[in-house]
């Protein structure tokens, strides 16, 4: 099940949120389709709404068939309690009558999200999304193909910054940041990390970064980053004791991606992974 975090295309959702936000009036149901330790049983009502929210996303209708198959593939996710899949599930129907929001998604992700179902060939329930959308719009399959390892190579930037608040005298006053972040791919699969924070208080400075090095992977909806070496470093220009530099140790990190147009830059294209349920880092291609 790709992580689409809707719009960030993923958020978690606590059961208990669910009784009060008008979702799914399911609390104490027990219409009950398939369970998972720790998790909201799956109703049916859970099913139609994610099937609803998902046939307006897409613009198409299943068919009686479909609907089966889309049923035991969602009832596969809490029998075998994928917990990635269900919070996916349950965060999707939040979305289930907010037309207004639904109609945003629709028309400013919907090539993105169908990118990523056809990326988890495995996952049946993606699996039927993509047969029932090129069913509806064969016209549109060419642009929903299915982003590969060469989409990823290159260099990829990201900036960010907050301004210092000014006086009366013109002089910065408060707090402020700059961030500088890139990453460089190569064919062969090897890349360079780096990423510097600047932390700016009054006359005082701190700068953080790391350089990290190693070799990118794709697992379908994942993109796996094994990190084999690299520096971390703190310079603080009013407090040298804080000043350090250490190695980094090797491991390994997966996160769900993307690839999509940025429409408020040039329709410039940006690679996005989630570092959790509710952020996403996304890099313009250089």
């Amino acid at each position: 099940m790709p992580a689409l975090h809707l719009p960030q295309f993923k958020k978690a959702i606590a059961s208990c949120l669910l009784c009060t936000i008008s979702v799914i009036a399911v609390c104490g149901q027990h219409n009950s389709l398939a369970t998972a330790p720790g998790e909201p049983a799956l109703s049916q009502a859970i099913l139609d709404q994610y099937r609803s929210v998902y046939e307006y996303l897409l613009e198409l209708k299943l068919n009686e068939q479909q609907k089966i198959r889309l049923q035991n593939g969602v009832m596969h996710y809490w029998k075998i309690n994928n917990p990635e899949a269900i919070e996916q599930i349950i965060s999707d129907v939040k979305y289930y009558g907010k037309t207004d929001e639904l109609e945003s998604l629709r028309n400013s992700s919907q090539s993105v999200i169908v990118e990523a179902f056809r990326r988890d060939t495995k996952d049946s329930v993606s699996l039927l999304w993509t047969e029932a959308y090129d069913a509806a719009h064969p016209e549109r399959m060419q642009a929903t193909k299915a982003k590969s390892f060469t989409d990823i190579v290159g260099t990829w930037k990201r900036t960010d910054g907050l301004l210092a608040e000014k006086t009366y005298s013109t002089q910065p006053a408060g707090v402020s940041y700059t961030e500088s972040e890139t990453i460089d791919i190569s064919a062969d699969g090897k890349f360079k990390h780096t990423k510097v924070h600047s932390h700016y208080s009054g006359t005082c400075s701190q700068t953080d970064g790391k350089t990290e090095y190693g070799v990118i992977k794709l697992d379908g909806t994942k993109m796996i980053f094994e990190i084999q070496s690299g520096t971390e470093m703190v310079e603080d220009a009013c407090s040298p004791s804080l000043n350090s530099r250490q190695a980094i140790k090797p491991r390994k990190e997966s996160f769900p991606w993307t690839i999509k147009t940025n429409p408020d830059n040039n329709n410039v294209l940006t690679l996005c992974w989630n570092t959790s349920n509710t952020t996403a880092l996304c890099f313009e291609k250089q």
